[in-house]
């Protein structure tokens, strides 16, 4: 797994090649922004789903009303820049979990992870079969908005603050779940999934 700063574009060189080898392109938006902008209803739906989740584990973390209607308190303090080291370190370790699932990442020369502003990625142009891609985008939604959720539960070190990074990681996960949805309704089973910048492309079992 190599450094580079940000995703590359995509290679038409490596698309004739992809093309030529029986692969097809597969249907989706062309650009991050476009997909982000698709996804949102996803994301509200994932937001509403993983809230619902951690109003079952505790609902008493939600108890916002002071009997006069809701209490909100919002205090700035150097406290803030350590909820944003959080909200930080919550999108890398959603990025590593995606790069642990890749087969033989560490050793892979076409798998390649960065910073973006903020944010961490993990890009890779290997390929991967139909049921790998999709393990690979649903781990960090399920580990880190509903498993690790419950651990903290059960160990006691639930909190509001934790709710919220559960919460922002699944809205966060909506251009995961976009991703997944297009490869499960255009790719058939046993068939095979490559990335070329923003572009992926699929090959049926042949």
């Amino acid at each position: 797994m190599k450094y580079i700063k940000k995703i590359p574009k995509e290679d038409q060189a490596r698309t004739r090649e992809l093309l030529s080898n029986g692969f097809q392109r597969l249907k989706e938006p062309k650009s991050i922004g476009a997909a982000m902008g698709v996804s949102l209803p996803l994301s509200v739906v994932l937001m509403v789903l993983n809230g619902l989740w951690c109003y079952f584990l505790d609902p008493s973390m939600f108890g916002f009303s002071n009997g006069n209607g809701i209490l909100l308190q919002v205090t700035v303090d150097l406290k803030i820049l350590l909820y944003l080291a959080g909200i930080m370190a919550y999108t890398l370790v959603h990025e590593a979990i995606h790069a642990v699932f890749i087969p033989k990442v560490w050793q892979s020369r076409k798998t390649y992870w960065g910073f973006n502003g903020m944010f961490g990625f993990v890009y890779s142009e290997e390929v991967l079969s139909r049921e790998r891609f999709l393990l690979v985008s649903v781990m960090p939604l399920l580990i880190l908005s509903f498993v690790f959720p419950l651990l903290m539960w059960t160990a006691g070190l639930w909190s509001r603050y934790m709710i919220f990074l559960s919460v922002l990681n699944a809205g966060g996960a909506c251009v995961d779940l976009l991703n997944m949805i297009l490869v499960a309704v255009q790719v058939p089973r046993k068939g095979k999934v490559v990335s070329n910048g923003y572009a992926s492309f699929y090959k049926g079992l042949s």
